[in-house]
């Protein structure tokens, strides 16, 4: 089921994307604040809805600069860059037009670049997006400063090790399922580090599109639960008030997450909106028989994935297996372990990054996919017989003394 990971350079980045489907419409999915588009495959309801799109349009996925498959960075993508980004893999999928599919975060961005590349822009659908993230008495449901610190405290403390009650508001329907909360929590620190996790939380603070609303002209598709706590419906009734060309559609329901809970109304009007025929619930039952799985290459997920924090029944599920046919299939592949095989990798990954880049040594632990750093410090001493500081600052001396003969 998971589609073929490629790149394309934006400016100095590089943006993974997928192309799924041979429809003669294209979606682009924009996602929220962190993705991970190989991730995306190893959740059941997520693939489905994600499939069920490519069966009336060719549908377009990637990972903005900074999170998931993408290039990482320390700071915080401006607006203009991650218009960029969407250009760049328009361009790189020979997309000449294309319907722009977002949520929560990724609306904000998506409204943007209607306005400013309508010849591109088929249509906006945005399911749970927002106009601004700070409260203001003229748009008093975003979060006040107070509460956005609390949020960021929660990140600083919690991201690593997933433990985020406010995982629980996002999909209700599924709060007492440990095993999506635990792939949900997986799939968020596989979309981007601690560090690029509160970054881009707290720039989310500046974003405003209010100014412009007025301005965007494109058919614009505007899809809220009623009792979604995280961006409320009123939020919904306020874009719908301000963008004249705009449908606002309220289901029943509290989760935030658009593939969870009762997808067929949001699929329905996606459906119809795209192509301007509405399938009917009995039809949108049989076209799952049309989903072919595709088999899923296990070093290839491998290869892309190990520096992420996941569990070995994490890897399993990415890799489209049961846990013990992962494994099995895992001994054929690698000839060993699925835990020694990953101990190795971000071993080997991580002193790369000692090596050649300018990350300190708490970083590179995250970045390695290690839950903490003195676990880090303990493997990379017992595998190469010294500290990670310390083969940092040789490797240093060693390339001073070589350019400069000393």
């Amino acid at each position: 089921m998971k589609p073929k990971t490629e790149y394309t350079k934006s400016g100095d980045f590089n943006i993974a994307y997928q192309v799924i489907g041979d429809g003669l419409i294209d979606i682009l999915y924009i996602p929220g604040w962190v993705s991970n588009i190989d991730m995306m495959w190893s959740e059941p309801r997520l693939a489905a809805f994600l499939t069920r799109l490519s069966l009336f349009a060719r549908l377009i996925i990637f990972d903005k600069r900074g999170t998931g498959l993408s290039d990482r960075s320390d700071e915080y993508s401006t607006m203009e860059e991650r218009i960029d980004d969407i250009n760049a893999v328009l361009d790189a999928t020979h997309s000449k037009k294309a319907f722009l599919f977002s949520h929560s975060e990724g609306g904000s961005v998506s409204l943007l670049y209607s306005l400013k590349h309508p010849q591109k822009t088929l249509g906006v659908i945005g399911f749970g997006i927002f106009a601004k993230r700070r409260y203001s008495e003229d748009y008093p449901w975003a979060p006040t400063d107070e509460e956005r610190e609390i949020s960021n405290k929660a990140i600083e403390e919690n991201w690593a090790h997933g433990n985020l009650d406010g995982l629980k508001t996002l999909v209700p329907s599924l709060a007492h399922d440990t095993a999506f909360l635990d792939w949900l929590a997986s799939y968020l620190r596989s979309g981007g580090s601690p560090k690029a996790a509160l970054i881009l939380h707290k720039q989310c603070v500046k974003i405003d599109v209010t100014g412009v609303l007025e301005s965007i002209k494109v058919p614009t598709l505007l899809l809220f639960r009623k009792e979604d706590i995280d961006i409320l419906v009123e939020e919904g009734r306020y874009l719908s008030a301000r963008i004249p060309n705009s449908k606002l559609v309220e289901f029943n329901g509290k989760d935030h997450l658009f593939w969870t809970g009762d997808t067929y109304p949001i699929l329905a009007e996606i459906e119809e909106f795209v192509t301007g025929i509405r399938p009917n619930k009995l039809d949108f039952l049989n076209a799952k028989q049309k989903i072919n799985k595709i088999g899923i290459d296990i070093e290839t997920v491998m290869s892309k994935n190990f520096m992420y924090n996941l569990k070995i029944e994490e890897f399993a599920k990415l890799c489209g297996r049961s846990l013990s046919a992962f494994k099995r299939d895992f001994k054929k592949t690698f000839n060993t372990t699925p835990s020694r095989w990953i101990m190795s990798k971000r071993l080997e990954y991580a002193k790369t990054l000692l090596l050649e880049t300018n990350l300190n040594v708490n970083e590179i632990c995250y970045e390695s996919g290690f839950k903490n750093c003195s676990h880090f410090i303990q493997s990379f001493k017992k595998n190469s017989n010294a500290l990670p500081i310390n083969t940092k600052q040789n490797h240093l001396k060693t390339l001073t003394h070589s350019l400069f003969g000393l």
